[in-house]
């Protein structure tokens, strides 16, 4: 069953080329790379995934300093 949405979400491609909201599966990087929906400028990603894992790994890189 196909959406009814005229654009399709931008996905972001993390340092090993893999999708961010589904980094095991590499098909799915090809075929966001094929379809022209990857990127790796954080500033276009739309997927909500995306944008939660890009946040969660930044949040990982840089812990909290509490005082």
């Amino acid at each position: 069953m196909r959406t009814k949405r005229k654009h399709q979400d931008m996905h972001f491609l993390d340092e090993n080329g893999m999708v961010a909201c589904n980094p095991r599966d590499r098909e799915a990087a090809h075929r966001a790379e094929m379809e022209g929906i990857a990127t790796q400028d954080p500033q276009v990603v739309t997927c909500q995934k995306c944008r939660a894992a890009m946040r969660k790994a930044r949040e990982m890189r840089q812990p909290r300093v509490t005082e």
